[in-house]
């Protein structure tokens, strides 16, 4: 049987990753929202159809970490279902994202996300959002950046075993 002590000092080992783990996180969305100009940059956590933030750098300062909201009311759905990067710019030929049926309830002029994929499924993702309108599409540049940022998420959720 386990002691109290070692189940005290297994969980304070535990922490210490997340809070690791987190603070990688945030130093990864602020890194690409200021390469991409953007508003918002998140790191979310996708389970029993729940999108969770798990960590943010916000020049607005919401949402915050922990925010919950169904899958299905936001821009990752698509990235979580097709597990792979979505960038988005214009939609249906119009500058901006005021066309998409989100728009209404998350009303972003721009948006690159892509799944954080670990043993083969998505954990999360790596998402950056802007309420201004970007006047150049993404590059391919921008893409793989974005996914090798995402894989370096993985990497650390991985090691953290979480």
């Amino acid at each position: 049987m386990i002691k109290f002590s070692q189940f005290i000092s297994s969980l304070k080992v535990f922490w210490m990753y997340v809070s690791e783990l987190r603070a990688i996180c945030t130093d990864v969305s602020q890194e690409g929202r200021i390469k991409y100009d953007a508003t918002v940059g998140i790191v979310s956590r996708i389970y029993d159809g729940i999108y969770e933030i798990f960590a943010i750098d916000s020049v607005t300062g919401m949402p915050q970490v922990g925010a919950k909201f169904d899958l299905q009311a936001v821009y990752c759905r698509e990235v979580y279902e097709k597990q792979k990067t979505v960038a988005l710019t214009e939609f249906n030929g119009v500058a901006g994202l005021r066309l998409h049926p989100l728009y209404t309830f998350i009303p972003c002029e721009m948006y690159i996300s892509s799944p954080i994929i670990i043993d083969g499924s998505v954990w999360g993702t790596l998402n950056f959002t802007s309420l201004i309108s970007r006047d150049y599409p993404f590059s391919m540049e921008d893409i793989q950046y974005n996914e090798a940022a995402a894989g370096k998420i993985a990497a650390a959720v991985s090691q953290a075993k979480l």
